[in-house]
């Protein structure tokens, strides 16, 4: 089977790797929010909670978003709007003064980010053969992450010089995460499809019913495709279980400062990614999506147990070190589950359009951003820290289990 990039691909791949550059700018703010919530806006543990509900929460969008892409002739000029009207918007970033303002723009944001996604995963389908989707994907994923890791430091650097600085840097990343946009717009969609018929004038009904009953009988009917995300489901509870806890114990307990809490979130965290994914890209080609996914899943768990064991030292700088360690395994994981998450769907799409499936696997993220971050503050004010350390385990654990049982079922 032929592995060389053919016209479009290499078109597809130069213009697509510097949209991940400037995306990468994006990525190095996304990844540090909580922290800038929680020291530059002095934000409480519930404020905390809805800053990291933002992204999943407005991941629901997404099944109206997958609908219009699916229905629409002219794929590309979605990242044109998601461009202009959600990261650019950044710039208002120069403005804001309390952490209110700074989660109501989180939220404009990200919800447009929740149309970039299934635009981004039709052209993924489109444009690279499978042989070569994953290998590619990987080389972009590395190349976004360099760039996040860099621009999380630095912007850690400046901020310890002084915390206002935020608002120069939300003003650089919403111009560069634009031109990150407009690379993507540049992209033909090579769809082969026939769309005269989706000139059709729309009801009120379709445009807002339809995409809810195509998510149900996408999920209804695919049964493989719903057992991965049952996997998915579990894994994501593991995840977001944890994350208003990370805030409060790496600035309330351990004290660490920008640079410190930058360089665990935004660079030793990234630096499995950019070592490792076009490794997992390339595995990801030639295994089945919930092998590599069971894999991913197991390796992930070993983050909140380390984290669980950074706990039990008395003495911080040991607990900071122990951090840091899990930040490593975090990377190396997130590396495959980056991969299984973007392309995962492309496998059970098969020959339909993906950007509804992938619709489906975003939006069932924000089912879940509305039950387990306020489950993981609850478990937080009730247990204690811990605890949820040992819930984010199980959860990670119990999914790695059943992606390998769906394999082992299926192949």
């Amino acid at each position: 089977m032929k592995t060389k990039m053919n016209a479009v691909e290499k078109r597809t791949f130069s213009l697509f790797m510097s949209a991940m550059f400037f995306n990468g700018f994006v990525t190095s703010v996304t990844n540090v929010q909580d922290i800038i919530a929680k020291k530059a806006f002095h934000g409480f543990d519930w404020q905390i909670t809805i800053l990291v509900m933002i992204f999943p929460v407005s991941s629901l969008l997404s099944i109206w978003w997958g609908k219009i892409i699916e229905d629409s002739e002219n794929k590309s000029k979605y990242f044109l709007i998601a461009g202009f009207l959600g990261r650019l918007s950044l710039v208002l970033g120069f403005f804001i003064t309390n952490i209110y303002q700074f989660i109501f723009l989180l939220a404009f944001l990200l919800s447009f980010n929740s149309l970039i996604v299934p635009t981004q995963n039709t052209l993924l389908q489109a444009n690279f053969r499978k042989v070569i989707r994953g290998k590619l994907f990987g080389y972009s994923a590395s190349l976004s992450t360099l760039v996040a890791l860099i621009g999380s430091y630095i912007a850690g650097r400046l901020l310890d010089i002084n915390e206002h600085y935020y608002k120069y840097i939300f003003v650089a990343v919403g111009v560069l995460g634009l031109i990150g946009a407009l690379f993507l717009a540049a992209i033909k969609i090579d769809t082969k499809e026939k769309t005269k018929h989706l000139k059709k004038k729309k009801s009120l009904k379709q445009i807002f019913i339809s995409p809810l009953t195509r998510t149900f009988e996408i999920l209804k009917n695919d049964k493989k495709y719903r057992n991965y995300e049952i996997a998915f489901m579990i894994y994501g509870i593991g995840f977001m279980i944890v994350l208003p806890v990370i805030p409060r114990y790496l600035v309330n307990n351990l004290h660490m400062n920008y640079t410190q809490t930058f360089v665990a979130k935004g660079v030793i965290s990234q630096i499995g990614i950019l070592i490792f994914a076009p490794i997992a890209g390339f595995i990801h080609d030639k295994n089945h999506p919930n092998f590599f996914a069971a894999i991913s899943f197991l390796a992930i768990s070993l983050f909140p147990m380390i984290l669980f064991i950074s706990t039990l030292f008395n003495n911080i700088s040991t607990s900071i070190s122990i951090v840091y360690l899990s930040y490593v395994i975090y990377g190396i994981a997130m590396s495959g589950i980056l991969i299984a998450w973007n392309l995962g769907t492309i496998y059970f799409a098969k020959n339909n359009d993906v950007s509804m499936y992938q619709s489906v696997h975003v939006a069932l993220t924000g089912v879940r951003g509305l039950i387990i971050p306020p489950l993981g503050f609850l478990i937080l004010k009730m247990f204690g820290m811990q605890t949820v350390f040992i819930v984010s385990f199980l959860a990670f654990f119990i999914a790695s289990m059943i992606s390998f049982k769906e394999y082992r079922k299926n192949c």
